[in-house]
């Protein structure tokens, strides 16, 4: 929101201003009054106003004088002035505008000119105000160009800089806070040091917030704003503040604020102006603190030169010299010649004890090595304790300085701790008989020598430890072959005792077995234990799943600390024998006073053996139970019948049961080959055909006519790989041989309906004959005309003999020629179907062939009866095709292969309504032939005909053949 243009009005006459404030504030602007030239003078000094409307015959200063002032100032921003006056002769006018106006009004004023006058001075005061604000920043930031080109020194810098920046701005006071170094610093224009913590200007001030936005701010009225942190009277009395980041290449370096103690103050143009100075000065900021910190770099390495090359000097013993002792005494004396410093001393952490292990300076001292024990107030044991330099002044001051009681001449005392990142060893000491001898430059070379000191202690520890841990591990290794070599015997258990006592440097070791198994409940233990420690009441209480050390009063060693503080015992360490995730036994060491040698890695080399050791004594079980799986393996091989064979993934023969090696009669067996030992190839072939993903199963005949099933599965290791394969022969010659007689059986039953051909078709399908199906089929009814008379006529033999058996022999070979079946005789007919218990796409077109053949066959039977018997007989065939229940019905006692359905029916009433000689065959019979069937004959419709139980006609068809004009 821009802000009202500011305009003071200066008139004696109460009525006159009235008027002017309430036109001009109508018209937009904020206005002020003054009655007389020294209220308004007074008011001037205060406030700087837009624009004045200034009356000339003011009492007392008038307005000319009052004018006069305002022109006067150099240093005040321009500020137009309109001269209002009575006169409005040339001479008056010439006067007012040469003694500095703007403007000129003759009352009585026009207002509507007057607001014209009013807007064009307001235009020309921004216009003067931004050239001169350009100006000021031109020059602000000539001079700072100027300035910082000719120091790199920040503290000068900066001084001159915030000088410069605040009185430019008039500014109350200017700062600057500073990032680029290690630590923040803040520079002010007043000189005064910083009463706010500078985290907190940071964290939650002013120039915290434009550091990390990265963005100017103006803060109008600090009372409502909570940035603006005020501590003290000089900050409460703060009202507007203005602050820039000072950023170079994306990283931020500074803050600079100004305040001011008028509300509003700052505006766009200082925040453009400080921009401005912002950008230029980034650069120079930072090419200062470079020098800064170049210098003192320079410095430091100067000072360091020097002292490096003795440290260099003193390095070189230590990398050399690996024995701890050797190595503190020569430190120690290099520290007291090279740097002359009085006495020097070292005191190493052992356990509980501060114990002096190196001097060099004092004899009485140097005496005093190995027995002189410190206690964690000395100097030495405040740097162990806090694990950075300890410095005491002066002895007499303090109840620290226990070296200092052997010398009472030492009247100062520096301690630094000998640590690495992992361990603090001890305290290097220096002493002297002069109070506050020892500064920072002490504290940090004496900090280098301890670390370097630290540094060889550790690598001779590490050194020694290493030794050991090689000597170790060859003892493991000497174990686990020693074990490995033996895997049921027990006796290795006591053998890996008394082993892995000598591995930790104990006396007494113990190994107790927990889980059921061969050597359930046994101890194995060196002598010094083997009868002193509770070693049921251990593996029934303790239960870990990592080695430990604990001590008796251990909640875990509750069950049986009794007996082990009977026997003298403090503390065990125990690592748990786990196999697949339980624990089967204990492995226990007495370290009563050896608690502080036993460390971390000894833990971790404790629970490698448990681990070996475990494998070991689970590798035994598994050993026995793969022998008595072995033994049962062995006995049911050798008790099956069937013949059994075991086959490597290379076709060599693993194992053979007896039973296969007298029915093969194998010679040789474990590792030869099949192709050796196998001379059947079936045989052979059925061996090789498992494949690695399945099983297979084939059928082999040998030269003696037995018959075996050869079953051969893959075997698969627990890693999925293949091992090999079974192989299992079941002698299957009598099935086979029950197996002929049925089908031998089904065959002679099932050629009472059909054909040789369909009867062997039918078994060779493999299908399950007699099994009722329902189907769609082709029903053929066959019927002699005047059957009744001739029977009452004729001896019963000559009509068996002479008439139905030629006739059903005919009818039957008529049927098989064209693939029908023959579902029964009935008395002087038959039926036949088609479709059953084979179907063919042709069974429909073939059973109109097979009907007109049966009338052919029975037109020659009839010939002959008519010369030999003096009979003329006929036959009449229906055909019809339908759905229909076919299969073996009746009882256990007799079966009967048949059909049954409504197409029966129907072609039992279509061969009803035949006349001799004639076909009549179903409408959905002729709906079924194929599209592209081509008969022989025609098919002639005969209309609907009423069939016998049916409610509605049946469309029939007859078959116009040729031997129909022979009857």
């Amino acid at each position: 929101m821009t802000e009202l243009a500011h305009i003071l009005v200066v008139d004696d006459d109460a009525d006159v201003r009235r008027m002017l404030q309430i036109l001009l504030t109508n018209a937009g602007y904020r206005v002020s009054l003054a009655a007389t030239g020294e209220e308004a003078l007074a008011y001037l000094e205060l406030v700087t106003p837009d624009l004045v409307l200034l009356d000339v015959a003011l009492p007392g200063v008038d307005g000319c004088q009052v004018m006069e002032h305002i022109k006067s100032n150099p240093d005040r921003p321009f500020i137009p002035v309109i001269l209002v006056t009575g006169h409005s002769d040339p001479q008056s006018k010439v006067a007012a505008l040469d003694a500095g106006a703007d403007d000129f009004l003759v009352k009585p004023v026009d207002l509507a000119e007057l607001l014209a006058r009013v807007r064009a001075m307001l235009r020309l005061q921004r216009s003067q105000r931004s050239l001169r604000a350009e100006q000021r920043k031109t020059e602000l930031l000539l001079h700072l160009t100027r300035e910082l080109g000719t120091t790199l020194d920040l503290d000068r810098l900066l001084t001159q800089f915030l000088d410069r920046l605040a009185d430019a701005v008039g500014a109350v006071r200017a700062s600057i806070l500073v990032l680029t170094s290690d630590q923040p610093r803040l520079f002010s224009s007043t000189r005064n040091r910083p009463t706010i913590p500078l985290t907190d200007i940071l964290g939650q001030g002013v120039a915290g917030w434009v550091l990390r936005e990265r963005q100017p701010l103006i803060i109008n009225d600090t009372r409502d704003d909570p940035r603006w942190i005020a501590v003290n009277a000089q900050q409460r009395a703060v009202r507007s503040v203005a602050a820039v980041p000072l950023v170079r290449e994306g990283r931020a370096l500074a803050a600079i604020t100004l305040v001011h103690h008028t509300p509003g103050y700052f505006s766009e143009e200082h925040l453009e102006l400080l921009n401005a100075v912002a950008a230029q000065s980034a650069i120079a900021l930072e090419n200062a603190e470079l020098f800064r910190l170049t210098r003192t770099q320079r410095d430091l390495l100067e000072r360091r030169a020097e002292e490096l090359q003795r440290i260099n000097q003193i390095s070189r013993y230590l990398t050399e010299l690996m024995s701890p002792d050797q190595l503190l005494r020569l430190v120690v004396h290099l520290i007291h010649h090279t740097f002359s410093y009085p006495l020097v001393a070292v005191v190493l952490r052992e356990e509980d004890r501060l114990v002096l292990r190196a001097a060099s300076g004092n004899r009485t001292i140097e005496q005093a090595i190995g027995q002189v024990t410190l206690s964690e107030v000395s100097a030495a044991g405040q740097a162990i304790l806090h694990r950075k330099p300890y410095l005491i002044s002066d002895t007499l001051q303090t109840e620290h300085a226990m070296l200092a009681a052997l010398d009472r001449s030492v009247r100062s005392d520096l301690a630094v701790p000998i640590q690495t990142a992992r361990q603090v060893f001890g305290a290097l000491s220096v002493m002297s008989p002069v109070p506050e001898a020892f500064g920072d430059a002490d504290i940090r070379l004496l900090s280098t020598l301890a670390s370097q000191l630290g540094i060889a202690l550790d690598n001779a520890r590490l050194f020694d430890m290493e030794q050991r841990r090689v000597r170790q591990l060859g003892m493991v290794n000497n174990l686990s072959l020693a074990m490995t070599a033996r895997l049921d015997a027990a006796e290795n258990l006591t053998i890996a005792a008394r082993t892995i006592a000598t591995i930790f440097d104990v006396v007494g070791c113990g190994i107790v077995l927990t889980e059921p198994g061969a050597m359930d409940g046994a101890v194995h233990a060196t002598d010094s234990v083997r009868n002193r420690l509770p070693w049921r009441a251990l593996a029934e209480t303790v239960t870990l799943s990592a080695p430990l050390v604990l001590s008796v009063s251990d909640d875990r060693l509750a069950g049986c600390a009794t007996e082990l503080v009977a026997a003298g015992v403090t503390t065990l360490a125990i690592a748990p024998l786990l196999a697949e995730g339980q624990q089967i036994g204990l492995i226990v060491l007495d370290v009563s006073g050896y608690e502080r040698q036993f460390q971390a890695t000894d833990l971790t080399l404790l629970e490698t053996v448990a681990s070996l050791l475990a494998q070991v004594i689970e590798n035994a079980r598994l050993y026995h139970r793969v022998e008595d799986e072995r033994s049962t393996l062995g006995a049911v091989l050798r008790s099956a019948a069937d013949p059994i064979l075991l086959i490597d993934p290379h076709d060599r023969l693993l194992l053979a049961n007896p039973a296969a090696e007298q029915r093969l009669h194998l010679t040789a067996t474990s590792g030869s080959s099949l192709d050796q030992l196998v001379e059947n190839r079936d045989l052979l072939r059925a061996l090789n055909g498992a494949s690695d993903n399945g099983q297979s199963v084939v059928e082999v005949a040998l030269p003696d006519g037995a018959i075996f099933n050869v079953s051969v599965a893959p075997v698969r290791g627990a890693d999925d790989i293949l091992i090999g394969r079974v192989a299992v022969m079941q002698d299957i010659t009598a099935i086979k041989e029950l197996e002929r007689a049925e089908q031998e059986r089904l065959r002679a039953m099932f050629r009472r309906y059909v054909s040789p051909q369909v009867v062997e078709e039918v078994l060779a399908g493999g299908g399950e004959f007699g099994a009722p199906q329902e189907c769609n089929i082709v029903v053929l009814f066959a019927d002699i005309r005047g059957y009744t008379a001739l029977a009452e006529g004729l001896e019963p033999h000559i009509l068996v003999e002479e008439i139905l058996n030629r006739y059903f022999t005919a009818m039957t070979e008529a049927l098989y020629r064209h693939g029908g079946t023959v579902d029964k005789f009935l008395g002087d007919g038959l039926i036949g179907v088609f479709g059953v218990p084979i179907a063919r796409d042709d069974d429909v077109p073939r059973s109109l062939h097979a009907a007109v053949d049966l009338q052919l066959a029975f037109h020659e039977l009839r010939n002959i009866w008519r010369r030999t018997l003096g009979l003329d007989l006929g036959m009449g065939v229906g055909v019809a095709y339908g759905p229909a229940l076919v299969g073996t019905i009746g009882s256990p006692q007799r079966l009967d292969y048949t059909v049954i359905g409504d197409v029966v029916n129907t072609a039992n009433r279509l061969s009803g309504l035949a006349r001799a000689d004639q076909i009549i065959v179903s409408h959905r019979l002729i709906d079924a032939l194929p599209p592209d069937c081509d008969l022989p004959w025609q098919l002639r419709p005969i209309g609907h005909v009423q069939l016998k139980g049916k409610h509605e006609a049946h469309l029939a068809y007859e078959i116009v053949y040729e031997a129909q004009c022979h009857v």
